[in-house]
């Protein structure tokens, strides 16, 4: 025997669903859009400077 979904009645399992303030991204000004923030550091890697790394045998060879 089946028995209909809305028939049993809803019981509270004492969940209060709490609200949680909105996350956003603070909005920069127009002129530190176009050109960019002052104080950053850019901390990636030169291409120039990986190459010039040598390998450990050519080192040990170069410094006789």
């Amino acid at each position: 025997m089946c028995i209909p979904h809305g028939a049993t009645g809803k019981k509270s399992n004492g969940f209060v669903k709490v609200d949680k303030p909105k996350k956003h991204i603070k909005r920069v000004s127009q002129d530190e859009f176009e050109k960019g923030d002052p104080n950053f550091i850019d901390e990636r890697i030169d291409a120039n400077e990986a190459k010039k790394k040598e390998s450990f045998l050519s080192s040990l060879f170069e410094s006789n």
